[in-house]
């Protein structure tokens, strides 16, 4: 169990940091070709491909948590019926999405504010990225084959192939074509259909006992995952209410380029923030697992332990970008306001303080089922945060105060519930005293203040004015910043039983590598 659950963390690293890599070059390379403005109706699109999801996701959460428990729990004829009638469900949505989608990008240019040279270019982008999302929606069912075999490595292996074939795809364009921003879309696409092809494989390989039937379709298990998926849905609507909106607000009450600013600005924390996301999602699978064979204390060690394994890496980038945010804008983007991008990134980091340690805890409200009373206290803040934005940008007249008091009010309201509904809401749901997250909250926020203390030291000192200055600088954050949270955040057991485990590791390295 624990092998597989470093397996995942070690492959869903590694998809990422390919991902990180190849955003970090293709970023600039398309703001210097499109510009700034053109580049923020990318982000922008993604945003409304967000408030899709709002309509599927109620059903698409919860399948894998059905399916996974009912086949292990044996049942393979209800594992199937669940498998079969969302995907019929998708089917039908897919037909009402794209007549939604055609007509928005019809009426794009009198929705939002783009520029005359840009609208054609910017319609094709919208009509490539709304594309993917509907493959994307198919590939969501299918992708649920390694949920249940608990082999999200095969998901990294699949999301670093799709990475890299995006990047040939956007250098290629972007080098030998006239450029245009809608190759970006194509580029999406692309990543999207290879997701979809490898998870049709993957499916047939692991649990080739699912299979698309229209006998199994049942219209009640649809009414079953919508009324535990439907709070899915509200969660999703307030996270499009505190950050998802941002970028449109902008666009509307400010002006495009505004919004190309502070899009760039989100781009490495919004990496960030979903590289844990999917590193707290490799842990999804075994708590379900042991929620359908009843292991309860199971579950409370496994929760436990991911939070502090979280834990380890998360003050690392945080600390990082603090530390050193001014002089890689400066170098990243040349072109562009290093100042107001490093105050944005900032103000984004001290949400992240406290999201990336507990992006675990999500988990165990779509395990046990507890989604309702957690998608009511989101929309509450997200509501609030809306509401404060709008009463605010009427005192505010520089376009660069405006933004920051956008993404400062975002970050305020989710630092608020980051310190007070869900760790104590987390802890209820598992009959924990509600205060037991809270001495891992304070470790997390001491190690960040160490480390981003020592960053804008060296920050102070050191003239980084080059690439290879600022690696060598992070390599030693992120040295001094694994020693100090080992020693923080676990015992000397914990500490033993881990080292064990890595010893144990290069072992059977060593012994493959003398075998061959």
């Amino acid at each position: 169990m624990k092998k597989q659950i470093y397996i995942n963390l070690i492959a869903q690293t590694i998809a990422y940091v390919v991902n990180i890599g190849i955003s970090f070059f293709l970023t600039p390379y398309i703001v210097n070709h499109i510009g700034v403005e053109a580049n923020g109706f990318v982000g922008l699109a993604n945003n409304f491909i967000e408030y899709a999801q709002l309509i599927t996701v109620a059903l698409n959460s919860m399948a894998g948590r059905f399916i996974t428990i009912k086949l292990h729990q044996k049942n393979e004829e209800e594992a199937n019926k669940y498998f079969t009638s969302v995907f019929f469900a998708n089917l039908f949505l897919s037909v009402i999405l794209t007549i939604i989608f055609s007509i928005v990008i019809v009426f794009l240019g009198s929705i939002l504010n783009i520029s005359a040279g840009l609208i054609v270019d910017v319609k094709i982008l919208w009509a490539l990225i709304f594309a993917n999302f509907i493959v994307t929606l198919f590939a969501s069912i299918f992708s649920v084959s390694t949920f249940v075999g608990n082999r999200l490595d095969l998901t990294a292996i699949c999301n670093i192939r799709g990475t890299i074939i995006k990047a040939v795809i956007l250098v290629l364009c972007y080098t030998f074509l006239r450029p245009f921003t809608f190759y970006v879309g194509l580029a999406m696409l692309a990543l999207g259909l290879n997701n979809l092809i490898s998870h049709i494989r993957y499916k047939n390989k692991l649990v080739p006992n699912l299979k698309i039937s229209k006998k199994s379709f049942d219209i009640k298990y649809i009414k079953e995952l919508l009324a535990s998926g439907i709070w899915n849905s509200v969660s999703k609507l307030s996270s499009i209410l505190s950050s998802g909106l941002d970028l449109l607000i902008t666009n509307i009450f400010v002006n495009p380029v505004a919004m190309g600013v502070m899009n760039l600005s989100k781009t490495i924390s919004n990496i960030v923030l979903s590289l844990f996301g999917t590193l707290a999602s490799i842990f999804a699978p075994q708590l379900t697992i042991s929620f359908a064979e009843g292991d309860i204390d199971g579950m409370k060690k496994q929760l436990i332990s991911s939070i502090k394994l979280m834990g380890l890496f998360a003050a690392i980038p945080i600390a990082i970008l603090i530390g050193f945010g001014k002089p890689f804008y400066e170098l990243w983007v040349p072109t562009q306001n290093a100042v107001l991008l490093e105050i944005l990134t900032i103000i984004t980091c001290l949400n992240l303080i406290f999201a990336l340690p507990l992006e675990p805890l999500y988990n165990i409200f779509t395990v046990k089922n507890k989604i309702k009373i957690s998608s009511i206290a989101l929309i509450s803040f997200s509501v609030c945060s809306i509401l404060t934005v709008f009463i605010g940008l009427n005192f505010i007249h520089t376009e660069d105060a405006k933004i920051i008091y956008i993404v400062a009010v975002g970050a305020f309201y989710n630092v608020l519930r980051l310190l007070t509904f869900l760790p104590i809401y987390g802890a209820k749901c598992l009959d924990f005293k509600i205060t037991t997250f809270y001495p891992t909250i304070l470790k997390n926020v001491f190690s960040v203040v160490i480390l981003s203390v020592l960053a804008i030291g060296i920050s102070l000192i050191f003239s980084i004015n080059t690439w290879i200055k600022l690696f060598a600088v992070c390599v030693v954050i992120g040295v001094v910043g694994l020693v100090v949270n080992i020693f923080i955040l676990f015992n000397k057991d914990e500490r033993n039983e881990n080292l064990q485990l890595l010893k144990s590791y290069i072992k059977k390295i060593k012994t493959k590598k003398e075998n061959v």
